[in-house]
């Protein structure tokens, strides 16, 4: 008696425990209900809520951002991964489900569910015989399936990836002052954050790594015109009254006229992106890609000259 309640403990895991791993898995799914929802298929693949669901064969394949388990042809798996079916659905019967590996981090939350070895696989299914979300599925004897992971592929996720924060916006006189028509104002960014960035994005054995260096600044000024700068710009000091700069800008109209009168200021980063793989052939240059942008408002104002009488 105490083997099978030790047995019952481990298969009917607490709602709050199976909803925790899911969420870590899938990202997005809420739990709804532990209600059973498939009875058992005949082919010793236990079909219910509990995560004692089990299934044999198929093959697992590594791709670009999950790895995924196909069923074996004929099985009642399989036939749950195709689409709508025709006519009238079956009000219990999920459909168009695809099945995802848990990640090793739910695994060992997990544990084994079963004969071993096996992998813990999460559907996600459409149709009226869905439950939200579906029961993992302990999954034994699947055949590994060659990699064909595309390098460029991960590489794209590796860019999605780089850490390309916002700048900040610096000037002089400072934003939060009136500026002048007239006036050159500097322009700049934290030096400090202007340096490469990188990220890497795996699939099995197959990585790629993107390198994103900063190039260039594109200011947005607000009244229509641009400019553009090859670097983070030079800091204004004002114990140095001879020091230059070679990122400013000179407002010729006030921003009286525009909402909240005041201009608009952005300053965007681009940045040159690289690419290398390892485990498979692959690299190369993507281009410029444009970093987040920081938007600051400026109020620029007409500096008025008062002619007075001699001796007034």
């Amino acid at each position: 008696m105490e083997g099978v309640r030790r047995t019952r403990e481990r298969r009917e895991l607490p709602r709050r425990v199976l909803t925790t791993l899911l969420l870590i898995t899938l990202g997005s799914v809420v739990f709804l209900r532990t209600t059973p929802a498939w009875a058992d298929d005949g082919q010793g693949q236990r079909n219910s809520t509990s995560a004692n669901a089990t299934a044999s064969g198929g093959i697992i394949s590594v791709g670009a951002t999950s790895d995924a388990w196909t069923p074996p042809a004929g099985s009642p798996w399989a036939q749950r991964s195709q689409g709508d079916p025709p006519g009238q659905p079956n009000p219990n019967q999920p459909y168009g489900c695809t099945y995802h590996l848990a990640p090793p981090s739910t695994e060992q939350l997990l544990g084994t569910g079963g004969q071993t070895p096996g992998q813990w696989v999460f559907p996600i299914c459409a149709g009226p015989g869905v439950i939200d979300p579906m029961p993992p599925i302990w999954v034994t004897n699947a055949q590994a399936a060659a990699a064909q992971v595309n390098p460029a592929a991960l590489a794209q996720q590796a860019v999605s990836q780089l850490p390309l924060g916002s700048p900040s916006i610096e000037m002089a006189p400072p934003a939060t002052s009136e500026q002048l028509v007239n006036v050159s104002t500097w322009l700049w960014l934290n030096p400090a954050a202007w340096h490469q960035q990188t990220a890497t994005a795996a699939a099995g054995p197959v990585s790629a790594t993107a390198t994103a260096t900063p190039v260039e600044v594109v200011w947005s000024m607000g009244d229509g015109h641009k400019v553009t700068c090859a670097g983070p710009g030079t800091p204004y000091d004002s114990s140095n009254p001879n020091a230059t700069t070679d990122c400013s800008y000179t407002w010729t109209q006030s921003s009286a006229g525009q909402p909240d009168g005041a201009y608009q200021v952005t300053a965007t980063v681009y940045w040159l992106v690289a690419w290398t793989a390892t485990g498979a052939p692959g690299g190369g240059n993507l281009g410029q890609v444009p970093g987040p942008a920081a938007r600051v408002p400026v109020r620029v104002a007409e500096s008025q000259a008062v002619n007075t009488a001699p001796g007034a």
